[in-house]
C-alpha cells in the first residue's frame, strides 16, 4: 500500500481518490484554509465533496500551499506515514506539487523544468531557443497594457503568462478590439477575488495563428512521450477563444497524431520534462502543429469521464500508476466510436423560462442517450453570458458511432435546447 497526497482537486478530479482506494493506497487530501481551492472554487455543494471525502483517509489543512505552510505540514504528516506520491489535478496545485515532490523525492517533474511549461512566457521563450515553430511574442506587465505591445501586430491574442479557464483572455482583431480588452480588465479582474489572487498580473501578447484546435493527453516517463488520447476542440463559431466541445477521439489520420506526437517530443525535451501526466492544446495549421499551452494536469471539465466511457479504462489509474513509478499500458486505438463533452452556455447571457421544468428536460437528455451531465438549470434563473469555463450551465457527454457524426448530433442538441430554455445557447457551428 502506497501512500498518495492530493494537492487541491477540480470536481472531476475527485474520482482520483476512488481510484486510490481501488488499487489499494491510502490517500490524504491537502486544502488551503487562506488561499483559494479549486474544491471551493468549482464544488458549491458540500454535500458532493462529502461523497468523495469517504475515500480519503486524512485531510490535511493548510494556510497555504506557498512552500513554508506546506513542506512542514507534510514532513509532520511524514513522520507518521511515509509519503509515495504527490499529485495534483489543479492549476493551484501542480507547482506547490513540484516543490513538495522534490524536497520528499517523489516522481515529479522539477520546478524549474515544469516554470517552463506553464509560465507561457518561458515556454515560449524555450521553444524560440530550441528552433521550434511558435508564435511571436512580447511580455507585457498590467500596466504596460494600456501602450499596447511594441512588436507584436494585430492580430494577437492576449492572457495572463499564468492562468486558468481562459479568464482575462482575449482575441484582438482590432485595436478597438485591444481598447475594450483594457478598459474592461481591471473590473473582470475585481468581480472575484479568488480568481484574481491564482491568475498572473503580466499579460503574453502573441501572434493569432490560425488552424484547427486539437488538443493529445500525454505521459511522459524518462523523457519519452506517449499519447493515450488525441480530441478535437470546437469552439463558438463568433469567437475563436471560448471553447465549447471536445471530441474524443480526434479523428485526425494517422499520420498527422504521428506529426503532433513527434512535435510535442520536441516540445517536452526543449522545456527539460521527463516525467509526469499532460493536457497540452495545440493548432493544427498547413505548416504543421502549433502548441498553444501546456497543463500538466489531468484533462479538464469532465472529460476524464468520457475517456472511461469510451475505453473501459481509468485515466486516474494511469495518473496514479505513473507517479508511483508502476507501468502504466497505453492504448490510442482502443476506443468503442466517439463522444463529446458540450458546454451548455448562453451565447448572450438570459433567464430561463418561468414555465421550465425538469422533466422537459430529462425528456430532451433521454431522446440524445445522455446518461451523464452536470447541467444547473431551474425556471427563472438568471444566466451569465459565456465568457468561459466558469459561466456555463452544465456539461453533457453525447456519445456516436465516429467523430462527426457525435459533433453533429450535439449541435442538434443545443438547437433544441434552446426553446427549451428560452434562449440562445452558444455553439460552434454557425
Amino acid at each position: 500500500m502506497a501512500h498518495i497526497v492530493f494537492i487541491d482537486s477540480t470536481s472531476t478530479g475527485l474520482l482520483a481518490f476512488q481510484t486510490a482506494k481501488r488499487l489499494g493506497h491510502q490517500v490524504t487530501l491537502v486544502r488551503p484554509t487562506h488561499a483559494t481551492s479549486f474544491i471551493d472554487l468549482m464544488l458549491k455543494d458540500p454535500a458532493k465533496l462529502a461523497a468523495h471525502m469517504h475515500h480519503v483517509d486524512h485531510e490535511l489543512l493548510v494556510r497555504t500551499f506557498e512552500a513554508e505552510h506546506l513542506i512542514p505540514a507534510l514532513e509532520g504528516l511524514a513522520a507518521t506515514a511515509p509519503i509515495d506520491a504527490i499529485i495534483s489535478t489543479t492549476e493551484t496545485g501542480i507547482m506547490p506539487a513540484a516543490v513538495a515532490s522534490a524536497h520528499f523525492g517523489t516522481l515529479y517533474p522539477s520546478p524549474e523544468a515544469l516554470g517552463n511549461a506553464v509560465f507561457k512566457d518561458r515556454l515560449r521563450a524555450r521553444l524560440q531557443a530550441a528552433g521550434l515553430r511558435s508564435p511571436k511574442f512580447e511580455v507585457l506587465r498590467e500596466d504596460e497594457l494600456p501602450e499596447g505591445p511594441r512588436s507584436v501586430r494585430l492580430p494577437f491574442v492576449v492572457k495572463p503568462i499564468r492562468g486558468f479557464a481562459k479568464q482575462y483572455s482575449a482575441i484582438c482583431k482590432t485595436q478597438a478590439d485591444y481598447e475594450a480588452y483594457v478598459r474592461e480588465l481591471h473590473d473582470s479582474r475585481a468581480r472575484s477575488s479568488d480568481i484574481d489572487r491564482v491568475v498572473a498580473h503580466e499579460y503574453i501578447v502573441e501572434e493569432y495563428v490560425v488552424g484547427t484546435l486539437q488538443s493529445a493527453e500525454v505521459i511522459v516517463r524518462e523523457g519519452r512521450l506517449m499519447a493515450y488520447a488525441t480530441t478535437s476542440r470546437y469552439r463558438a463559431h463568433y469567437y475563436d477563444l471560448l471553447e465549447l466541445a471536445a471530441v474524443m477521439p480526434s479523428g485526425l489520420p494517422r499520420a498527422a497524431c504521428e506529426q503532433m506526437s513527434s512535435y510535442l517530443q520536441q516540445v517536452f525535451d526543449a522545456v527539460g520534462i521527463r516525467v509526469g501526466l499532460y493536457h497540452v492544446e495545440l493548432l493544427m495549421t498547413p505548416e504543421g502543429p502549433v502548441l498553444v499551452e501546456i497543463n500538466a494536469r489531468m484533462m479538464g471539465s469532465v472529460s476524464p469521464i468520457m475517456y472511461r466511457m469510451l475505453t473501459d479504462k481509468d485515466p486516474f489509474e494511469h495518473l496514479i500508476r505513473l507517479h508511483l513509478g508502476e507501468p502504466v499500458t497505453l492504448d490510442d486505438t482502443g476506443f468503442s466510436g466517439a463522444a463529446i463533452t458540450l458546454a451548455v452556455a448562453a451565447r448572450h447571457g438570459g433567464v430561463v423560462r418561468t414555465d421550465f421544468t425538469r422533466e422537459s428536460l430529462d425528456k430532451l437528455l433521454a431522446a440524445y442517450d445522455i446518461g451523464f451531465n452536470t447541467l444547473n438549470i431551474a425556471a427563472g434563473r438568471e444566466v451569465m453570458r459565456y465568457e468561459g469555463n466558469l459561466s456555463i450551465m452544465g456539461h453533457v457527454i453525447i456519445q456516436d458511432s465516429d467523430p462527426q457524426a457525435v459533433a453533429l448530433k450535439a449541435h442538434r442538441f443545443l438547437g433544441e435546447i434552446d426553446p427549451l430554455i428560452g434562449f440562445e445557447t452558444a455553439k460552434y457551428f454557425g
